[in-house]
């Protein structure tokens, strides 16, 4: 009688690798767009996070509070500041920090207009331009958070109104790629 051996033979095992190394080599590029997409998302809900949580900082303060941009690649992020009886402490003492290297680490942000680094909201909520709150500051008030990462396909914005912007839009997070008139499109000036 003819014992029967069971399992893979050495070419099966070739073959079932050299299809799984092909299935990897198909998925590859397809997964490292998603991660870069996801990244996107990520960067652009803290942004978003961020200006909500300087304009909800003003609100329940019943005073200004700013928020500060920094566009560095992978390191940079925001801080919310609060003006005290019209004053902000020197240095100022940030309430929140948040960094894009915590959940976005490889993406870009620029600034609409491209030298604006800060908003100020006021105790409704409303943005204020930078030159009332300090005469000295000449700066341009950001309208605009672009978010963006070298190996993503859809990048997406953060819309601020206020001056620069449709009044009365609120704050969106909105994909340029989309036509102004529809829901998820950003308003002109920040697509």
């Amino acid at each position: 009688m003819m014992l029967r051996v069971r399992g893979f033979t050495l070419i099966e095992l070739m073959i079932a690798l050299a299809i799984f190394a092909f299935l990897l080599m198909l998925a590859g590029p397809m997964y490292a767009q998603f991660l870069a997409n996801s990244q996107i998302r990520n960067g652009a809900e803290a942004m978003l996070n961020g200006v909500q949580k300087a304009q909800a900082i003003a609100v329940h303060g019943n005073t200004w509070a700013r928020l500060l941009i920094d566009p560095t690649t992978g390191t940079g992020g925001w801080q919310v500041l609060q003006t005290i009886e019209g004053s902000e402490p020197s240095p100022p003492n940030p309430i929140q920090v948040y960094t894009l290297q915590d959940g976005a680490p490889k993406t870009a942000v620029t600034t609409v207009p491209a030298d604006a680094r800060e908003v100020t909201f006021d105790g409704f909520g409303r943005v204020v331009l930078n030159s009332a709150r300090d005469p000295a500051d000449t700066t341009a008030t950001l309208t605009c958070i672009k978010v963006t990462h070298a190996g993503g396909t859809r990048p997406l914005n953060v819309a601020i109104s206020g001056p620069g912007i449709a009044a009365n839009k609120g704050i969106k997070l909105c994909d340029p790629s989309v036509a102004a008139t529809e829901p998820q499109g950003c308003p002109a000036g920040c697509g």
